[in-house]
């Protein structure tokens, strides 16, 4: 009775959330009015290509950043740095960064991005500049990851590359990392983009102008067909799937298992639904009538909890075979297919990079989403398989940074619930 009263209590402030939310919003927009961006410093620019790095960094670096400038700076790339915050010593960044620029906070990750843009279109730089990759700090990066990936986004051929997609609402790239060509930064309808985009603060805006309409404008401003992809694609998944059974097997055991969030998640269960509904059809032999290969749907519930022990895919074949007459008749191609489809299927729901972290990781992806805890997406089991593939220091650091922000459901009351409940913060 009190969570049916608590939940009708935050529908009720629904109305006013979004008021509260909005006028925040034009607030910041008011205090920020007339103040600019600082250009602490800048490097003459060689024609290198670009990474312009957007950052909410205050007094100092998170160590994962700097390790990424220091792979970055390895890898020859030119780094713009926009920060919304301030450094204690902006001077100490010399070295790691080539232009290091701080502007009022307004506008969230695609307020820094628009500076750092026009930045770039101002100076000229995106005529001659190869491939610029812009990525945000909103992601915890993996040192030993992180070189082969700047590598692999900075030398494909792809003109729109990013790191992962995500196929909420409708089929787009992460904001938070994607590499481009020469030809899509020199595109009019581009450099348009940038200078009409108008800030918010508001979540849904900055999702809806910013990740949304971007990927809508990288996708028109390419040359031809196939050339606006992830680098950990959801087809590069499935190809590392039948390829190595290692894969498939890491899956199994380290699939998403928050169930704060309304995603499909993989398991056991999924894949017996999987089989139930595609082999519920009697299959007849042609010498006896009666004989018949029969998936049972009537398996307890107690059964089906067992497959939260299902480890790796023998566990998982032994356990689907418990749910199936003639058991010795069912191929084992038949049953790995379905773990396949169930496996791709759960990969391409949402976000890949919160649906998908743990495995991710395994398959090289050196980023993790920090608010993987705060929006529901990661539970503290999932979190320790995450960093179970990290080193030690690494694994520390992650962890405190996931663990500072707890699911905002459960933390939030009044108004504020109501509006992260919403996605309005």
């Amino acid at each position: 009775m009190l969570k049916i009263f608590s939940y009708l209590h935050t529908v009720s402030l629904y109305p006013a959330a979004r008021l509260i939310v909005w006028w925040k919003s034009e607030q910041q927009r008011i205090r920020t009015l007339g103040k600019r961006a600082t250009v602490h410093f800048e490097n003459s620019y060689e024609r290198q290509k670009v990474m312009l790095l957007a950052l909410y960094e205050k007094g100092e670096l998170r160590p994962d950043v700097v390790r990424l400038l220091e792979a970055a700076q390895a890898e020859g790339l030119y780094i713009v740095a926009v920060n919304t915050l301030k450094l204690k010593d902006p001077e100490s960044l010399k070295g790691l960064v080539d232009c290091y620029i701080e502007r009022p906070n307004f506008g969230r990750d695609f307020g820094s991005y628009k500076t750092g843009f026009l930045h770039i279109f101002d100076r000229g730089w995106h005529e001659s500049c190869p491939r610029l990759l812009m990525v945000n700090d909103s992601i915890f990066f993996s040192a030993n990851r992180v070189h082969k990936f700047l590598r692999d986004m900075m030398t494909s051929d792809v003109e729109v590359l990013g790191g992962t997609e995500n196929y909420e609402i409708e089929h787009h790239m992460g904001s938070f990392c994607i590499a481009m060509a020469n030809n899509v930064l020199c595109a009019p309808r581009f450099i348009q983009y940038w200078k009409k985009y108008i800030l918010s603060d508001v979540r849904p805006s900055v999702i809806k102008r910013g990740e949304m309409e971007l990927s809508k404008t990288l996708k028109r401003v390419t040359s031809k067909q196939g050339q606006f992809r992830a680098l950990y694609s959801t087809s590069r998944m499935l190809r590392e799937v039948n390829r190595e059974e290692g894969l498939l097997n890491f899956i199994i055991k380290n699939a998403r298992t928050s169930s704060l969030l309304h995603w499909e998640r993989f398991n056991a269960q999924e894949v017996t639904k999987e089989l139930q509904r595609r082999f519920v059809m009697q299959i007849n032999r042609a010498d006896d009538e009666e004989s018949k290969i029969e998936f049972r749907s009537d398996a307890s519930l107690e059964e089906l909890h067992r497959s939260l022990f299902v480890q790796d895919i023998d566990s998982m074949r032994k356990f689907l075979l418990e749910h199936v007459e003639n058991a010795e008749d069912v191929d084992d191609e038949i049953i790995r297919d379905s773990i396949v489809s169930v496996c791709s299927r759960v990969f391409m729901i949402g976000s890949q990079i919160h649906q998908n972290g743990t495995i991710l990781l395994y398959m090289g992806c050196p980023l993790v989403k920090l608010d993987g805890m705060y929006r529901g997406m990661f539970n503290i089991y999932d979190i320790q398989r995450i960093c179970a593939q990290l080193n030690p220091q690494e694994s520390e650091e992650l962890k405190e940074i996931l663990l500072e922000r707890p699911f905002g459901g459960d933390t939030y009351i009044g108004w504020r619930k109501a509006a992260f409940m919403v996605g309005l913060i």
